[in-house]
């Protein structure tokens, strides 16, 4: 919201509050509908813009809100076998990704990330409610991570979801080779 608008809503806002103020307490409710109906009939267009701003604000706070419940949605993971805990949305600076859209070096982003994380459960402000399950991730992620590293040597534009296939594949292809069999020697 512009300097000029903040100034429209502060100081309509602070006539109603100070109007009813005088008569004692007051409720908060009362004061909201006031300001809305005062600025709708007195400053229509600067209200439009106002309304516009706290309608974007609220849908950016869901939207934050959705993206929490996402993270926590999908413990299965089922794209990322032996990666469970990871989230299925990673975000960063106002940004979100796909976990199983991650290339290796926002793998090693998070990687790091998660790892100051967990130092940062040493401070006394920090709950260690969820220590457990970073310290899963964390296990989780530095396993797969030099697997990802080959595969991503050749493409630097590897998703983490195509790595693990590519793992996927390894694995069958060694669980058909026979254990046992050998070369045969004159």
């Amino acid at each position: 919201m512009d300097e000029a608008l903040r100034a429209v809503l502060y100081d309509n806002a602070e006539t109603i509050c100070r109007s009813l103020a005088k008569n004692g307490s007051f409720a908060i409710n009362d004061a909201a509908d006031r300001l809305v109906a005062r600025l709708d009939t007195t400053k229509a267009e600067e209200w439009k813009q106002i309304q516009e701003h706290f309608a974007h604000q609220g849908v950016l706070n869901y939207l934050n809100k959705v993206i929490a419940q996402a993270k926590a949605a999908d413990p299965a993971q089922r794209r990322l076998p032996g990666l469970e805990s990871m989230p299925l949305l990673i975000t960063s600076e106002g940004a979100a990704i796909l976990s199983e859209q991650l290339v290796y070096n926002g793998y090693k982003i998070e990687e790091k990330r998660l790892e100051r994380k967990i130092k940062s459960y040493k401070y006394k402000r920090r709950t260690p409610e969820n220590l457990e399950e970073d310290l899963k991730r964390l296990a989780e992620m530095k396993t797969f991570s030099p697997r990802f590293a080959r595969y991503s040597k050749e493409n630097p534009e590897l998703t983490l979801e195509k790595a693990k296939e590519i793992e996927a594949a390894e694995v069958k292809a060694r669980k058909w080779k026979k254990p046992g069999a050998k070369k045969k020697t004159r």
